[in-house]
């Protein structure tokens, strides 16, 4: 049986998650912005970008929503 790469053994296919948008603040003093389906997430990337960037992450946290 085909299986999507996305999906893993078990779970149900996704269906369109909203993204939200998070502000990343590294020691560098550099504030980035990442799109993520939830904080999780975003955190995982901020501390992925930090590492890329040979910078400590300083926060992560949810943009103003309109």
């Amino acid at each position: 049986m085909y299986q999507n790469p996305d999906e893993h053994e078990g779970e149900k296919p996704h269906t369109h998650q909203r993204l939200s948008e998070y502000n990343v603040t590294l020691s560098s003093g550099e504030v980035l912005y990442i799109l993520a389906a939830n904080s999780m997430d975003a955190a995982f990337s901020a501390l992925e970008l930090s590492e890329d960037r040979h910078t400590q992450l300083i926060n992560v946290q949810l943009s103003d929503e309109w």
